[in-house]
């Protein structure tokens, strides 16, 4: 354990750390980036992938004007554009089942499998490197949020 209530073990304070112009950056901010990205999982737990959007949606909300907590904002956009990008091919894979009377069943379970399976590892993955204090790019996503 390297820190104890704002000390690291020599009982110095930690350095504050700085964003590429120079503003600094809120101690809470990595926390707030991993949980943007953890989030979306609650969402897949919660509606089996149906709203996994809607938790980093709120933190996008929350964060996208503060002052200084841009990398949350982009972690929460990533999260939002990612989840909400599967929730769109969940709901097509739905209609097509449904439109060929489940005939499409035989086959779209795979993509139902791929949808949980694809949310589960790159949020986890895209937590990891936002805890680091590094920016994960979601790949395949529509870019609805920023």
């Amino acid at each position: 354990m390297t820190e104890s209530y704002g000390q690291n073990f020599n009982g110095q304070q930690p350095a504050q750390a700085f964003d590429a112009y120079g503003n600094p950056i809120p101690s809470d901010a990595k926390a707030m980036a991993t949980l943007a990205h953890l989030s979306g999982l609650l969402g897949l737990v919660l509606t089996a992938s149906f709203a996994s959007f809607i938790g980093p949606l709120v933190f996008w909300f929350i964060y996208k004007d503060r002052p200084g907590y841009a990398f949350v904002r982009v972690a929460a956009a990533g999260a939002f554009n990612f989840s909400f990008t599967l929730w769109l091919v969940y709901i097509a894979t739905i209609l097509v089942t449904v439109l060929t009377l489940g005939f499409a069943g035989i086959f779209t379970w795979v993509i139902f499998l791929a949808i949980g399976v694809a949310l589960l590892v790159l949020h986890i993955l895209a937590a990891i490197k936002a805890n680091q204090g590094e920016v994960y790019t979601y790949p395949m996503t529509i870019k609805l949020l920023s």
